[in-house]
């Protein structure tokens, strides 16, 4: 359990924003995102701002041997929400930086996808088609790709819990033993692994399905 590994401080939390945000700014900071990326963001927040998630389907999208989860906007729109709510109250200090992470997670659903194959978990944004998904580069946290082979895999969980999503959490030891400490690792008393969080930009019920197909360990939906 997250609650059990982890004393969520204000530290904790700079370190989880970095990360939840490096695979969405970074690419838009160094002018590496295409026209059709910004276009395709640009649609994620007129959709947020109407307050329309797209509908939900069970149907996973198939590439070939892969499987693209579908993106969910409910964490975006929600952070919008309680953004404004607090600028109404007079509360802007809050409501301001709140507001903020809403319109970058508005960003990240529109061009991001979560992406499993045979081999592999893997993080891609939308290229210059709709069809076409390109690598997101390098984490920001511990260097190396957004892409993570099962086998790796330490445990996984969904922050607070799978009905109510915010943020998606997984452990790997792929990454080698002496970056474990960086970002949110530094924090985990475990000391088995490297530690990730992302926003739950995507349909959760999609993601845990395939990762329990995939026989993904979690110490909470799929024990070993």
């Amino acid at each position: 359990m997250i609650s059990n590994m982890l004393s969520l401080r204000l530290p904790v939390l700079a370190a989880l924003l970095l990360e939840v945000s490096s695979f969405s700014v970074s690419p838009l900071l160094s002018g590496r995102a295409l026209p059709a990326q910004r276009a395709c963001a640009s649609r994620g927040l007129k959709r947020v701002n109407a307050m329309r998630s797209p509908p939900v389907s069970r149907n996973l999208v198939m590439k070939g041997n892969e499987v693209v989860i579908e993106p969910d906007y409910k964490v975006a729109a929600g952070f919008l929400a309680a953004g404004a709510a607090l600028f109404a109250l007079k509360a802007p200090a809050a409501g301001v930086p709140i507001g903020a992470l809403g319109v970058l997670f508005a960003v990240q659903t529109g061009r991001v996808r979560f992406v499993l194959d045979d081999e592999a978990f893997e993080l891609k944004v939308k290229g210059q088609s709709e069809q076409q998904l390109d690598d997101s580069g390098e984490n920001i946290v511990v260097g190396g790709a957004n892409r993570w082979k099962y086998p790796t895999w330490v445990n996984y969980d969904f922050f607070p819990s799978l009905e109510f999503p915010i943020l998606v959490y997984f452990k790997e030891n792929q990454t080698p033993q002496e970056k474990w400490g960086k970002g949110p690792g530094g924090f985990d008393n475990r000391n088995n692994g490297q530690i990730h969080f992302f926003p739950a930009i995507c349909n959760t019920e999609q993601l845990n399905k395939v990762f329990i197909e995939k026989g993904l360990p979690s110490e909470r939906y799929n024990p070993k």
